[in-house]
């Protein structure tokens, strides 16, 4: 039994070398293997239980293999950004397919010799596909997994063929929470601005603003680039105008191609979207040439009148009024240019819409400037295809441009005005009509034979029906009459009542036949009754967002002051853009269900701090105009970082991360099953995948252009070889020797 115990002893040892021998064979053979795990062959006895204290029952070896997939390759440089390697603990995540379906097999490697596939996707040199989380712009969405690269929050999701957004689960490992990175989709990208960061001193000494000698000073522009969704630049002027002693607004002209810009205040009313308080507004009609006979534009303001302004040859109008329309006939029959044309609409918005001087005749085009006093504008020119702003605002479900904007009135939180606005034709001021303004009774006189009464002062209206001309009128006996009157501006028909910083209560008193409509904003309210035995004060402090009397003035500045000329505080704080040219409105939105803030934030700096706008004696100087937003880009290259980012590189200058690169954990890993191509599987003795982030949670971190060596040692392997051999000879005498004895045994049976 021992001597036959011992043959067998001696085949297990044979069998048990030849093992190891195999191992080293193999990690030898992958000694240049990228992420190649060298494996160890262990032997454990095998032993016969001992039924007799005198004799021995022999056993054997048997071989255990041991993967040591726990243990990390030395890091080596590479050329190609793509070749990623780990420092410490995970594995990437792959699949056979970049698109899996239910019967392709998830696989972990530490091969990390990423490139390009004739499709563009990121394989390794055995073929298997990257899987990472895709990134897309951060939506506001409450179910979305967030990832924060330096100033932007993105998040882990992507949109589906349908366009509908799949928000990724990052502890799932399937088709739907992981995709392939293909490089050739990237395509080019241009980026809209949505920072402006100024700093500038606006000197102290320049004198408050007078529009009647600008060129004494108080008035300083600058000028910055902006950049549209679709990669178009624009220039965007902001024109800052000093106000008082320590105080200065400010101004945002508009770029060409837009419909309309507000600038919003820094102070919220509520926290509803687009609720924030309108501080200035701008929209704008530009034509592209001399419009067809026929075209027309419509102007709604809040006087409950629809104006449309139809374009003619002079031989009248051709559309039909609407309820509530007033057709208004621009004759441009005579018009050679398109300024003649803005100059023709000019005239006629100037004899029919109130507070008319918002609309400013600028060449080509026709700048809508909102008043403090004025009210909410709406213009379509949809049908109008000569003018720009037609393709404004597309409707939501089709994309068709609706060609209606809006120009919001500045919010009465923020002024303290009041507007009188006369009507036309028959219903000029009747014959001795009085109205009071700032203690002072105008008596209009329609005859020419003086005031009826004494101390009353006489605007002569003597076959005027133009109610702009009774507004100039009234504004010329103003100006002879009253106190500060700059306080009073004629405005078309309308004549706008502007509170100083410095000036006496405003009271106002109309009489009971003066046939005009008052619009009134005073105390933060916004109040509309008709003039007759209408009375009202407009104060010299009012108050906002409840707030009592912290300005003066009819309405508040940009910035305010310290005494170091540090700001005090700012009350303008982004600026939203409308576009035209089919670029995405740059205003709050809502997608896929979440709001969305697309308006670009203005920074001044901070407050009680010289890191911004300052206040200081000296000229004006801007230090620093910085902006984000970039021209449209083509793809060159990528990067990936340390946690995993994948970020497309574009030669405008630009990036945008497209995905982030997982790392799986293993409570076992050396328990994972190998399979071709330097991969392995999860397995009962591996446990299931932990899916991580790279850096986190005890996972290593991702190391680009940079491959992990495979862990085999040579000079080991040859001295494991070296013994091994001897083993297997040794082995392989035990076997001859028992061979010999049986063959003794044998014969003495002869």
């Amino acid at each position: 039994m021992s001597l036959y115990g011992a043959l067998f002893s001696g085949v297990s040892g044979l069998s048990a070398q030849s093992s190891a021998m195999g191992a080293i064979a193999d990690n030898i053979t992958n000694v240049n293997t990228i992420g190649y795990k060298g494996t160890s062959v262990n032997f454990q006895t095998l032993v016969t239980k001992q039924t007799s204290l005198t004799t021995y029952s022999a056993g054997g070896a048997q071989p255990k293999p041991r993967a040591n997939i726990d243990i990390q390759g030395l890091l080596s440089a590479t050329s190609s950004s793509t070749d990623i390697g780990i420092s410490g603990s995970g594995f990437f995540i792959v699949n056979e397919a970049a698109n899996p379906g239910s019967g392709n097999v998830w696989g972990y490697t530490r091969a990390g010799s990423f490139k390009l596939d004739d499709e563009g996707y990121l394989t390794n040199v055995a073929g298997y596909y990257l899987q990472a989380w895709p990134l897309s712009t951060y939506d506001g969405s409450t179910n979305a997994s967030l990832v924060t690269v330096g100033d932007n929050v993105y998040m882990k999701a992507y949109q589906d063929q349908n366009g509908v957004t799949t928000y990724v689960n990052d502890n799932v490992i399937d088709s739907r929470n992981l995709k392939p990175i293909n490089l050739n989709r990237i395509g080019g990208t241009a980026t809209a601005t949505q920072n402006i960061r100024v700093g500038a001193n606006l000197p102290s000494s320049d004198p408050i603003f007078d529009a009647g000698n600008a060129s004494a000073g108080g008035r300083h522009s600058l000028s910055t680039l902006v950049y549209d969704s679709l990669g178009n630049d624009h220039n965007l002027n902001m024109q800052f105008t000093k106000q008082s002693s320590n105080s200065w607004g400010l101004d945002v002209e508009m770029p060409s191609g837009a419909a309309t810009l507000i600038v919003y205040d820094e102070r919220e009313v509520t926290t509803d979207a687009g609720a924030e308080d309108v501080y200035a507004a701008r929209g704008q009609i530009e034509l592209s040439d001399i419009p067809e006979y026929g075209e027309y534009l419509t102007v709604t303001d809040g006087s409950g009148s629809t104006y449309v302004f139809e374009f003619t040859d002079g031989a009248g109008a051709n559309h039909v009024a609407g309820a509530g329309e007033v057709v208004v006939e621009v004759d441009i029959h005579t018009a050679t240019s398109i300024s003649d044309v803005i100059s023709d609409l000019k005239t006629e918005i100037d004899a029919n819409v109130r507070d008319s001087d918002r609309f400013v005749s600028n060449g080509a085009k026709m700048d809508i400037i909102q008043s403090a006093a004025g009210d909410e504008l709406e213009v379509d020119a949809s049908s109008c295809l000569t003018c720009l702003q037609s393709q404004a605002n597309p409707n939501a479900s089709t994309g068709i441009p609706t060609g209606r904007y809006t120009i919001p009135e500045i919010d009465t939180a923020l002024k303290n005005t009041a507007r009188i606005d006369f009507r036309g034709g028959v219903n000029v001021p009747a014959d001795d009509s009085t109205i009071s303004l700032a203690g002072v009774t105008f008596e209009f006189d329609n005859d020419s034979s003086g005031p009826s009464a004494v101390g009353n002062i006489a605007v002569d209206i003597t076959g005027m029906t133009d109610p702009a001309d009774i507004v100039s009128a009234l504004k010329t006996a103003i100006d002879a009459n009253v106190a500060e009157p700059g306080r009073f501006v004629a405005s078309g028909r309308s004549l706008n009542i502007y509170q100083s910083s410095s000036g006496a209560d405003i009271g106002v008193t109309a009489g009971a036949t003066t046939n005009t409509f008052v619009s009134q904003n005073v105390g933060n309210t916004d109040t509309y009754a008709a003039a007759a035995g209408t009375t009202f004060t407009i104060a010299n402090t009012f108050s906002f967002n409840n707030v009592g009397n912290s300005e003066s003035g009819y309405i508040v500045p940009a910035v305010r002051f310290n005494a170091d000329g540090t700001p005090m505080y700012f009350n303008v704080n982004s600026v939203e853009i409308d576009w035209a040219n089919g670029a995405e409105n740059m205003e709050q939105t809502v997608k896929n269900g979440q709001n969305v803030d697309l308006r670009i934030d203005l920074f001044f700096g901070n407050t009680s701090t010289a890191d911004g706008l300052t206040h200081l004696s000296g000229d004006f100087a801007p230090n620093y105009i910085n902006q984000d937003g970039a021209k449209f880009g083509s793809y060159a290259g990528v990067t990936i970082g340390s946690d995993g980012i994948v970020t497309a590189l574009f030669d405008n200058g630009e990036s945008r991360p497209i995905g982030q690169i997982p790392l799986a954990t293993f409570v076992n890993p050396n328990g994972m099953e190998a399979r071709t191509g330097n991969m392995w599987i999860e397995t009962d003795v591996s446990g299931q995948p932990t899916v991580r982030t790279a850096g986190s949670g005890g996972a290593g971190t991702v190391n680009a252009a940079s491959l992990e060596a495979s862990t085999v040692d040579l000079g080991t392997e040859f001295t494991n070889m070296i013994t091994t051999q001897r083993a297997y000879s040794a082995a392989a005498k035990v076997i001859t020797s028992a061979d010999e004895m049986l063959d003794e045994l044998v014969r003495i049976k002869r």
